[in-house]
C-alpha cells in the first residue's frame, strides 16, 4: 500500500507540474532536428503532456479502484467539441493521420487532458499558473530584444543544427511575433488578475509584467507594414467566401473537410480577386478567425460546440470562487483571441492548461462521477469463471485502466514514429544541402517506412527518385545494371507521387508533383502525355482559379505540336490572373507557331510592360521581340491576314472563365490514371 501511494502521490505531482510548465514551455520550446522545427516542438510539447495525463490517470484509477472524472459546466461543450473533432476526423478521409498530427490532435488532447487532468488536480493553483505564465512571456520577451539586436535564439539553434536561421525578429521562439503578442497579452490580463483580486504580489511579479509589456510593444513595432516581422492574414472577405462554399455541401456543412485540411478547402474555394494579391500563390491554413476555421475544418458542428464552451465558460463569471478568478479572466481572453485572430498551438496549450486549473480549483462546486465495485451477483455453472475474475475487484476500473495503459502506449508509439520521420526528412534536408543524393534518398526512404500516411513525405520521395533517375540516365554508357536502376527508380517514383494524391487527394501540390513525375517521362513511355494531361485536370478540380496549371497545360500543348489548344490554355491563364508574365510570353510562342506574328508581337510586347526592366527575362524577350519585328518588316502581314487574325483570336478581356474551367474540368470527370 504505501507503495501504491508512493506511485500515486509521484504521478499526481508529475500531472501537476507537467500541466504548469505548459504555458512557460509552450511558447519557448524549440527542438531544432525536425524540417518544422517550430510547430512540431509545441506539437510534442502538448502530446507529452497528455501522455503523462494519460498514464497518471489510469495510475490513480488502478490504486484507487475507482473511475472518476470531475463534472462541471465545461465537461458537456469538451466531450461535444471532442465528439466533433472525431467525426471531422475519420470521416472526411480514408487515412486520418494527417489530420491527428495537426490540429486534429491537439483539439482532441485539448478535451482529453481537460477532462482526466481536472480530476488529478485538486485545489487553487491560480497564483502559480499565472506566475508560469507571466515568465514564459518574460523569457520570450527578452529572447525577443536579443533577436533584434543579433544575439537572439538563432545564435543558438545555427550552431546546435544545421539550421542558418535570420538573426531578427523574422524568427521568434514562438512561431511569429504575432503569436508572441497575443502570449505577453494573456500573461498581462492574468497580472492584471491578480492585482484586482488583490492578490500579494511579489517585486518579481511587477519586474515580469513590466517585462512582458515591453516586449508586446517590441512585438508590436515589428509587426507594423514595412517592417521586418510583417505579415499576412487571410482577408476577412476570403475567408467568409471559403467557409459560405464549405457549406454547400450537407457532409463538409456539418463535419467540416477535416481539421488538417483548411488550406486545401482554401486553394478550391479562394475568390478569383485573390490571384491579383501578393500572396497569390501561397494556400492559408487558418481563416482570419477561429470560428470560421471551425466551420471549414469541422463543420457547423464542431463550430457550436466551441461556441457552447465559450458561453459556458463566461457563463461561470458569477460563480466562480474570487481566488481562481484570474483565472477565469484567463479563460475568456484566450477565447476572445481565437473569436478575433485564428487558432495557434501555444494559445491552444495556454488554453489547455488553464481549462485544467480553473475546474481544479472550482473543484468544490462541482461533481464527481464515480464509478466503484461492480460485481455479478448471480453465477451460472457454465460462468463461474467469471466470480474468480471480480470477486477480487472492480473489473470496470481493471479494464479501463489497462486501456489507458494501452491507449498511452499507442500514442507515444505513434508520436515516436512520427518524430522519427520528422527527423530522418531533417537528416534529408542536410544531405540535399551538402548535394549528396544517394543519402537524401536513404533518408526520405526511412521517413517513409516510419511513417508512410504523410503525404509530404511521399512527396518529396517521389521526386527525388525522379531526381536521381535523370541523373542516372544523363550518363552516356550505361551498364545494364544502371538502365534497371532507372527503371526502378522511376516505377518508385510514380508509386510514390500516387501514393500521395491517394493519401490527400485534395491536396494540389500532390498533383503537381505527380505530373512533374509524367511529364519528365515524356518521349520515353508513350502514354506519358497523357498520363500529364489527365493528372494537371485533377489538379485543376483541386485548385481552378490556379493560373500556372492552365500554363502547364498550355506548355503540353505545344509540346505537342496543338498550338492553337495552348493558345486556348495561355488566355485562361491570362484571365485568371492578368498580370502572369509568363502567360503573355507562352502566348506570343503560341501565336508564333500559328503564323499569327502580330498577335504574337501584342502579346510579347504585353509581357515586357509587367517585366521588371532590370531583369533577365526582360533583356531577353526584348531581344526576341526586336527579331520578331524584324521579321514583321521584311514580311509585312497583308490586310488580309490581320483581318483573319482579329477575327479568329479570342479577345483576352472578354474570356469567359467559367466556360474555360468546364472546357478543361470536364474530360477530367472521367479520366482516369493509367
Amino acid at each position: 500500500m504505501p507503495e501504491s501511494s508512493f506511485a500515486l502521490r509521484f504521478t499526481n505531482k508529475l500531472a501537476q507540474w507537467s500541466l504548469i510548465s505548459l504555458p512557460a514551455l509552450s511558447p519557448l520550446l524549440v527542438i531544432p532536428y525536425t524540417r518544422n522545427l517550430i510547430v512540431n516542438s509545441k506539437f510534442l510539447l502538448i502530446l507529452i503532456v497528455l501522455f503523462i495525463i494519460l498514464i497518471s490517470f489510469a495510475i490513480k484509477t488502478l490504486v484507487q479502484k475507482r473511475w472518476e472524472v470531475a463534472i462541471s459546466p465545461l465537461t458537456l461543450p469538451l466531450i461535444l467539441f471532442g465528439l466533433a473533432v472525431v467525426f471531422s476526423t475519420f470521416l472526411t478521409g480514408s487515412y486520418p493521420v494527417e489530420n491527428l498530427l495537426g490540429f486534429g490532435g491537439i483539439y482532441l488532447s485539448l478535451v482529453l487532458i481537460s477532462l482526466l487532468g481536472s480530476t488529478l488536480i485538486k485545489g487553487d493553483y491560480t497564483l502559480k499558473i499565472i506566475r508560469a505564465l507571466t515568465w514564459g512571456g518574460a523569457l520570450l520577451s527578452l529572447s525577443m530584444f536579443l533577436q533584434h539586436f543579433g544575439w537572439g535564439p538563432t545564435k543558438l539553434i545555427n550552431a546546435s543544427s544545421n539550421f542558418n536561421l535570420p538573426h531578427s525578429l523574422i524568427f521568434n521562439l514562438a512561431g511569429s511575433s504575432f503569436v508572441a503578442i497575443q502570449v505577453m497579452f494573456l500573461a498581462l490580463v492574468g497580472f492584471i488578475g491578480l492585482i484586482a483580486s488583490k492578490k500579494k504580489l511579489a517585486i518579481q511579479d511587477w519586474l515580469l509584467g513590466a517585462i512582458n509589456l515591453a516586449g508586446m510593444g517590441l512585438g508590436v513595432w515589428s509587426i507594423l507594414p514595412g517592417r521586418v516581422a510583417a505579415f499576412t492574414l487571410t482577408s476577412f472577405t476570403a475567408s467568409w467566401t471559403v467557409m459560405l462554399r464549405s457549406l454547400e455541401s450537407w457532409q463538409t456543412a456539418l463535419i467540416g473537410h477535416g481539421p488538417a485540411a483548411y488550406a486545401n478547402a482554401y486553394a478550391r474555394f479562394k475568390p478569383l480577386w485573390t490571384n491579383g494579391q501578393a500572396y497569390w500563390q501561397f494556400n492559408f491554413s487558418n481563416a482570419n478567425m477561429t470560428p470560421l476555421t471551425l466551420v471549414v475544418t469541422l463543420g457547423l458542428v464542431g463550430l457550436f460546440a466551441w461556441l457552447f464552451l465559450f458561453v459556458q465558460v463566461i457563463g461561470q463569471l458569477k460563480t466562480t470562487s474570487k481566488d481562481s478568478q484570474p483565472l477565469l479572466w484567463l479563460l475568456i481572453a484566450s477565447f476572445v483571441l481565437q473569436l478575433l485572430l485564428p487558432s495557434n498551438l501555444v494559445i491552444l496549450a495556454i488554453q489547455i492548461s488553464l481549462l485544467v486549473f480553473w475546474v481544479a480549483a472550482n473543484q468544490n462546486h462541482f461533481s464527481l462521477l464515480r464509478f466503484r465495485t461492480v460485481r455479478w451477483r448471480l453465477y451460472p455453472a457454465k460462468l463461474e469463471f467469471i466470480k474468480k475474475l471480480t470477486k477480487k475487484g472492480n473489473w470496470f476500473v481493471q479494464i479501463s485502466g489497462v486501456l489507458l495503459f494501452l491507449v498511452a502506449g499507442g500514442l507515444i508509439y505513434g508520436l515516436g514514429r512520427a518524430y522519427a520521420a520528422y527527423y530522418y526528412i531533417y537528416q534529408a534536408d542536410l544531405e540535399l544541402a551538402a548535394g549528396r543524393g544517394v543519402q537524401v534518398y536513404e533518408n526520405q526512404r526511412r521517413a517513409v517506412t516510419a511513417n508512410p500516411y504523410l503525404d509530404n513525405l511521399r512527396r518529396d520521395y517521389a521526386l527525388t527518385n525522379l531526381q536521381l533517375a535523370v541523373a542516372l540516365s544523363n550518363n552516356l554508357d550505361l551498364s545494364e545494371a544502371e538502365r534497371q536502376q532507372v527503371t526502378q527508380l522511376i516505377n518508385q517514383a510514380i508509386r510514390e507521387g500516387r501514393a500521395a494524391t491517394l493519401l490527400d487527394p485534395n491536396d494540389i501540390d500532390n498533383w503537381l508533383t505527380l505530373a512533374e513525375v509524367y511529364r519528365n517521362l515524356i518521349g520515353a513511355a508513350d502514354e506519358a502525355g497523357t498520363w500529364t494531361v489527365n493528372t494537371l485536370v485533377n489538379a485543376v478540380q483541386v485548385n481552378p482559379v490556379n493560373p500556372i496549371i492552365r500554363l502547364q497545360l498550355g506548355q503540353l500543348a505545344l509540346l505537342d505540336e496543338k498550338p492553337q489548344d495552348a493558345s486556348s490554355f495561355f488566355l485562361q491563364a491570362i484571365e485568371l490572373k492578368p498580370n502572369l508574365p509568363a502567360a503573355y510570353y507562352q502566348l506570343g510562342v503560341a501565336f508564333q507557331q500559328l503564323g499569327q506574328l502580330e498577335n504574337a508581337r501584342t502579346a510579347w510586347q504585353e509581357a515586357l510592360r509587367i517585366l521588371p526592366e532590370t531583369s533577365d527575362d526582360y533583356l531577353t524577350l526584348s531581344q526576341q521581340l526586336e527579331d520578331l519585328e524584324e521579321t514583321l518588316l521584311a514580311n509585312p502581314p497583308t490586310t488580309t491576314e490581320v483581318d483573319e487574325q482579329e477575327n479568329t483570336t479570342p479577345n483576352v478581356t472578354e474570356q469567359n472563365v467559367s466556360q474555360q474551367e468546364n472546357d478543361v474540368v470536364k474530360p477530367g470527370e472521367d479520366a482516369q490514371l493509367n
